[in-house]
């Protein structure tokens, strides 16, 4: 199902130890413990591997992914496959390869593994072994963690221990730093949809051991024997699911295990909409203990029914943004940040919203954030931060968002899908530009804020809304081929957006242009500031004085010093066409012939 059983993560800050048989009853101790070897706990370790992390991962299986060597049942898996989309650009490929976990060794992709769109269970294993193997990540296999409790020491940070307890005995302290049947079912092809809540419904077992659906309302009376039990056919023979069936499926899905965590860590479930994962705040830390994380499938009560990140290709993701968080937390690594000149902006924004792969999976949850610097003359870029956390970005950073900042998001349209809404209706895409904010499929949302938003105006944002509402907001017209670099519909608006919210002009200009811009006003574009009034641009070669030759501005020199030399006026000289010049203010075009839109 592409689907691991979910993963908890506790953290520590203490020595690290090696665990040796003479001490095999004294509690060992590890910076971070990672509890269960699936693809999210994998994902986790190889972060903390790269940090050089003191970190262990335990696992009850003698391998990694046990999950996926039971299930699916029918051995394939739902998440895809796609091995050739026409482009070579890795980060975009990711996606559509929902399998792949992240990291530097590009014989580590599952296109690798496998040819087929829906790959086979037993292929996730071979690739989750290969993963931890190839990368040496510290793994202790066939060991069961039995019980998690929480020890209350004044000496950590925040007034607790986390005590790991495996099947042995053997005690780890963690100091708590941180649609076919639907064809069918029309067609009356002999399959069934009851729609009905489970609670109203019991399976019963007549006399020669046929299983029968019935109301539990019909089992009032306890005392009634299985034979004396009504059937719903009794009232109506023509009841749908009158016919005895000789076996029943239980497919309900799972929930999380909470048997093995001690009460004293107030882990509890969701809400009733997903109370089947634990509570968790949108750092994926537990709002019960601090310290405790949740990740994989089981983190999924953050975007339940709203995002991936209970898949493969979504919780990759945020594995990395827990792993960002917690090294700026507790060994003050700054949020991996690059800088750029203002001029870069739309260009950016661009490459990210046509290429990321983060951005693209994790919609409405992980966002790209662009701080802007003072005077607006450069920016720095967050990619995929958290977005609900944006309150708290500068504690959680390290980085500053005191000039004002652009959120750049993915989402759908609010009319997208839901109970009772029509993914296929008429009139469903958008295709005008000044439509673009009825978008109703995946699209890029540009969001400026002047301020870092409060922690109240991002819980009582308005309803519907991912983020606060802004000073001004950008959707860029969705894409059927979601590629969006056409340069009417999706790059000027996007550019002249920008601007509007900078003030500023953000074009690529021409030599000349920049140079009438310095006679008649006060002040120049960026892009003249930053190029052409610091002389950089292309240097004259000899082509460009052939032209100027040609175009009849300048005289050539290199023709009359060969004419000379020939009459003997001149000995030895011949000016070397190709030796560059310092460029002069009108020698070189810094962009091209034209504006750029």
């Amino acid at each position: 199902m592409g689907l691991s059983p979910g993963l908890l993560l506790t953290m520590a800050l203490c020595p690290a130890l090696t665990l040796h048989p003479a001490e095999a009853r004294a509690p060992a101790h590890r910076d971070y413990c990672v509890l269960g070897a699936g693809p999210a706990g994998l994902q986790m370790a190889y972060f903390l591997q790269r940090a050089g992390r003191d970190y262990v991962v335990f696992e009850r299986a003698s391998g990694p992914g046990s999950f996926f060597t039971r299930y699916p049942r029918h051995r394939k898996l739902i998440s895809i496959n796609k091995r050739y989309t026409g482009r070579t650009n890795a980060e975009f490929n990711l996606r559509h390869d929902w399998n792949s976990l992240l990291s530097h060794d590009p014989r580590l992709l599952f296109r690798r593994y496998s040819q087929a769109y829906f790959p086979d269970a037993g292929d996730m294993v071979r690739y989750l072994g290969d993963f931890a193997g190839r990368l040496g990540l510290c793994v202790r296999y066939n060991t069961t963690i039995a019980h998690v409790t929480l020890d209350k020491d004044r000496r950590a940070w925040n007034g607790h221990y986390f005590i790991l307890t495996d099947q042995k005995g053997q005690e780890y302290r963690c100091r708590a730093v941180n649609n076919g049947l639907l064809d069918t079912y029309q067609l009356k092809s002999l399959d069934g949809l009851l729609e009905s809540d489970l609670t109203d419904l019991a399976v019963v077992k007549d006399p020669k051991g046929k299983l029968h659906i019935t109301l539990k309302f019909y089992l009032e009376d306890s005392n009634q024997s299985a034979e004396a039990i009504p059937l719903p056919q009794d009232d109506s023979d023509n009841f749908a699911m009158r016919v005895a069936y000789d076996r029943v499926i239980r497919c309900l899905g799972w929930k999380f295990d909470f048997s093995i965590f001690n009460k004293s860590l107030r882990l509890s479930s969701g809400s009733e909409f997903s109370k089947k994962y634990p509570l968790v705040r949108p750092s994926y830390e537990s709002k019960g203990s601090r310290g405790l994380f949740v990740l994989g499938t089981a983190s999924h009560s953050v975007d339940y029914r709203k995002s991936a990140g209970g898949f493969i290709h979504g919780f990759r993701y945020t594995v990395r943004a827990v792993h960002r968080l917690l090294e700026h937390r507790h060994h003050g690594v700054a949020w991996p940040a690059t800088e750029h000149p203002i001029t870069q902006l739309t260009s950016s924004v661009l490459r990210r919203v046509n290429e990321a792969s983060g951005l693209y999976q994790m919609f409405s949850v992980l966002a790209d954030v662009v701080l802007l610097k003072e005077n607006g003359t450069a920016f720095e870029y967050l990619e995929e931060f958290p977005m609900q956390m944006l309150a708290q970005l500068e504690a959680v950073t390290g980085r500053q968002a005191r000039h004002g900042l652009f959120v750049i998001n993915m989402e759908y349209g609010r009319n997208f899908s839901g109970p009772d809404k029509d993914v296929f209706f008429y009139d469903r895409s958008v295709g005008y530009t000044e439509d673009a904010w009825q978008s109703n499929f995946l699209h890029p949302v540009i969001y400026y804020y002047r301020h870092l938003p409060t922690e109240q105006e991002v819980r009582f944002r308005p309803a519907d809304w991912p983020l606060p509402r802004p000073a001004a907001i950008h959707h860029i017209l969705e894409d059927f081929l979601t590629d969006w670099t056409a340069p009417v519909s999706h790059i000027l608006p996007l550019r002249r957006f920008l601007e509007n919210c900078l003030g500023t002009d953000l074009r690529s200009f021409y030599a000349e242009s920049c140079f009438l811009f310095a006679l008649t006003r006060r002040k120049l574009p960026p892009f003249c500031q930053q190029g052409y009034l610091r002389m950089q641009g292309l240097v004259g070669t000899g082509s460009l004085r052939q032209h100027r030759v040609e175009s009849g501005l300048l005289q050539d020199y290199a023709a009359a010093g060969k004419r000379r030399e020939d009459s003997g006026q001149w000995p030895g000289f011949r000016e070397p066409v190709d030796q560059p010049q310092a460029p002069g203010p009108l020698d070189q075009p810094l962009n091209s012939n034209r504006e750029e839109l």
